[in-house]
């Protein structure tokens, strides 16, 4: 009897051990390793690995594999990638590179609940870039560039200007009295504003005038509309007066160079001329100012993204690391310690320095229209922005008007929307 009572225990004890066992497997997370891509601008993947640490220490079964390519090889590996049927479960891309893999990213609505829902917690601009043809959201929005206006505060102090004051309002009528009488008070200054030579910082003041590259739906090019002429006759204008250098866009001088000399009185940049001036102006103060208003407000958007792919082996993990890398708290993180602009709308930054300054580039993309991204994620437009900064240069020189100059554009964009 007392061998059978035995026995009996043992079973049990076996049972429940094998019970034991079999829940805790059951309850235990597949091990899995995120394979990554990602390129660096300067300490970006430091600072990504840095604010996921605390996620990846509470889900040990997440490991990552972390391939850094230089940013001139990137868009051929990821391709090459791609095609060869190995896709990263995650990848860094940029707006450039969102068009170029945008047919292999994986939707994000198959692994969310509700994606409008996801997507209300981005800037606009950010989901519009971030939006494929057939309306699907295919990547997290994760740091924001913008273009904007720097200026010489100490310039406009001399001249008893408050910038920071008159900004918050002016038109760019109100602008050029006031940029005239801060070049007065300042014997050594020469200018009141350079413009980067390129139809992306153009497209700023272009946007501004109610002018667009493309019609309503981006399938063709539509650069001969009323806010454009409107753009190109202003800009001759601030040319002929002298209020913008010439040297710029009708030579080889660099405007960075001539706002750090103290020559101009602001300058139409990005966001990324912050952390320049931080290191090289010593000799007065700068700061960002909301740019003058045209017709409307409006900045020009850029930035990265974290996405996946069709095909990835890891999708379900992918989705859940890049969903809470670009949550508030982790968005801010990165934001902060990379200095740029987070992508979110509720994100706020206290960064070691020059806070205000990106503050003042992210309200300029709150008020930027959609279409801008729209517009500038159009590959057909890429193929034409270098003819259409010669016919800009052409309207300055005074030898096309600003009429024929977008009616060339129309003319030779027309090819490549064919």
């Amino acid at each position: 009897m007392k061998k059978v009572i035995v026995t009996l225990m043992i079973l049990l004890l076996a049972t429940t051990a094998m019970f034991a066992a079999g829940t805790k497997e059951e309850g235990a997370k597949k091990d899995v390793t995120l394979s990554v891509l990602w390129f660096n601008d300067a300490n970006e993947s430091d600072v990504f690995l840095k604010t996921m640490d605390e996620y990846l220490k509470a889900n040990p079964h997440v490991k990552l594999d972390l391939q850094i390519v230089a940013y001139n090889e990137y868009d051929q590996k990821l391709k090459l990638m791609i095609s060869g049927g190995n896709p990263p479960d995650l990848a860094r891309i940029t707006t450039n590179t969102l068009s170029v893999v945008v047919d292999s990213l994986e939707p994000i609505e198959n692994h969310v609940a509700d994606v409008e829902a996801v997507k209300k917690q981005y800037l606009p601009s950010m989901v519009a870039f971030a939006t494929n043809k057939e309306g699907k959201f295919i990547a997290y929005p994760t740091e924001a560039t913008a273009n904007g206006m720097l200026v010489n505060k100490t310039a406009f102090d001399k001249a008893g200007i408050d910038v920071d004051e008159v900004s918050k309002t002016w038109t760019w009528s109100e602008w050029e009295t006031i940029v005239k009488k801060v070049i007065a008070a300042n014997p050594a200054m020469k200018y009141g504003l350079a413009v980067d030579f390129t139809p992306h910082r153009f497209s700023t003041l272009m946007y501004q005038w109610n002018g667009r590259f493309l019609n309503e739906d981006q399938s063709n090019i539509k650069f001969n509309n009323p806010g454009t002429i409107a753009t190109l006759k202003w800009f001759k204008h601030l040319h002929d007066e002298g209020l913008v250098p010439k040297s710029v866009w009708l030579g080889s001088e660099n405007p960075a160079e001539l706002f750090q000399a103290g020559l101009v009185a602001g300058h139409i940049g990005g966001s990324w001329n912050i952390n320049t001036y931080n290191k090289n102006v010593k000799d007065f103060e700068w700061k960002a100012v909301r740019m003058p208003k045209g017709a409307i407000n409006s900045s020009v958007p850029g930035g990265k993204f974290v996405a996946s792919f069709k095909g990835a082996k890891n999708q379900e993990e992918a989705f859940k690391f890049m969903a809470a890398f670009a949550d508030k708290s982790h968005n801010e993180m990165y934001s902060r310690d990379t200095f740029n602009i987070p992508s979110r709308n509720d994100a706020q930054v206290t960064y070691p320095s020059n806070s205000g300054d990106f503050e003042v580039f992210l309200e300029e993309l709150k008020v930027t229209p959609a279409y801008t991204a729209n517009e500038w994620k159009n590959t057909n437009l890429s193929k034409v922005t270098t003819y259409i900064r010669e016919q800009i240069v052409e309207v300055l020189l005074g030898n096309i008007t600003a009429e024929q100059a977008v009616a060339n554009v129309d003319n030779r964009g027309a090819t490549f929307f064919k």
